[in-house]
């Protein structure tokens, strides 16, 4: 399945029929969909982002039959969603973060973070970790209640890439005018394995 210029697309993985397609407006866009709760969980329109709950079990044009509920508020450009059980949880560029029920679309909160965010949230060992533009680090609890478990500044450096995650250890992502980028790879208690520095420009 993949979302792109006035609709999104889902496709045979073996012989590249297209099975389905939903319209909508807007342009391709940045973040990715995911699947869980028997639906298909995908942001479209890059200028005015909107989140559909597809039922991804139709054939032909399923713009209305199969679109289950649209959040057309506060919704990202940029980062994925995050699914975590039959919660969604999700992060704009204004740094808006938002939980929602994942079969019903109903809000279950939402509140402001600090920063603007590009990254995606990320899922590991039962906390979501939400990193900013300025390379902080935010880790609340996957759960129907807000709780900031703890804010912790990085590098000081810009970060927009998605952190990704490999066991134990964790590789991020930094840009910096100065120094190009880098990458540094740190286990889970905050030791530094080693920084790999990019071209400059």
């Amino acid at each position: 399945v993949g979302v792109g210029g006035r609709g999104v697309f889902s496709y045979d993985p073996l012989t590249g029929k297209e099975l389905w397609k939903a319209r909508h407006r807007g342009w391709s866009i940045a973040p990715r969909p995911v699947f869980g709760s028997g639906l298909l969980f995908a942001i479209i329109d890059r200028d005015s982002p909107e989140l559909w709950a597809i039922r991804p079990d139709g054939s032909g044009d399923v713009t209305d039959t199969h679109v289950v509920w649209r959040e057309t508020k506060r919704m990202p450009a940029r980062a994925s969603p995050l699914l975590v059980e039959d919660l969604l949880f999700l992060v704009n560029r204004n740094g808006i973060a938002s939980c929602l029920e994942a079969k019903t679309g109903k809000l279950i909160w939402q509140e402001r973070m600090k920063g603007a965010y590009s990254a995606s949230p990320i899922h590991a060992r039962g906390r979501i970790y939400l990193f900013n533009e300025d390379s902080i680090c935010t880790v609340i609890r996957p759960a129907r209640k807000l709780e900031v478990l703890s804010i912790n500044p990085l590098a000081g450096e810009q970060l927009m890439a998605t952190p990704a995650v490999d066991g134990k250890a964790s590789r991020v992502r930094f840009d910096t005018k100065k120094n190009g980028s880098k990458v540094r790879i740190a286990v889970r208690n905050g030791e530094e394995l080693g920084v790999v520095r990019g071209p400059k420009g």
